[in-house]
């Protein structure tokens, strides 16, 4: 009989534990603060360079690549996609900045100029299409060397390939 009453209480105290793991789990994801990523979708837009201009020449190309996110359901109803509005935005903002920043080495503030990018197509495009800007990748080439001058020409004719990384 002690035996019986022992597998009893053993299978009640799992019981409970079960139940109250799952009440607690259920209660814990419906205060979630968190934002659900559900139903965005990212996009990658194509690599952009934009002309550092010095004294009436280019000096050198500041080469970026972006990722932004945006709710599926309104890219759905909308008549055109916001990837040429955000080249825009980013190629006016690097192209006025580029001479004063980048020419001089300075730093921008990324954050900013992408807070600022997607506010703008947002405002652009009539709803809040994009809900965060990333930039995946930013670089400057300077062409003050010949070496360099002819990689890039070589780059933007996509006759060669980006380098390898050193070993």
């Amino acid at each position: 009989m002690k035996l019986f009453l022992v597998g009893l209480w053993a299978v009640c105290v799992t019981l409970g534990a079960g139940y109250a793991v799952a009440a607690y789990t259920l209660s814990d994801t419906a205060d979630d603060p968190r934002p659900r990523l559900e139903g965005l979708r990212y996009a990658s837009l194509p690599t952009m360079s934009v002309p550092v201009i010095e004294e009436g020449r280019v000096v050198g190309y500041v080469v970026v690549r972006l990722v932004y996110t945006a709710d599926s359901a309104v890219l759905g109803g909308l008549a055109a996609e916001p990837d040429a509005f955000i080249t825009d935005e980013i190629f006016r903002a690097l192209y006025g900045s580029a001479e004063a920043e980048f020419g001089k080495l300075k730093r921008i503030d990324l954050g900013t100029l992408a807070d600022e990018a997607r506010a703008r197509v947002n405002t652009r495009m009539g709803d809040e299409v994009v809900q965060d800007l990333l930039i995946d990748g930013l670089n400057y080439i300077d062409l003050s060397s010949p070496e360099a001058a002819e990689r890039a020409a070589q780059l933007s004719a996509g006759q060669a390939s980006p380098p390898a990384a050193p070993r």
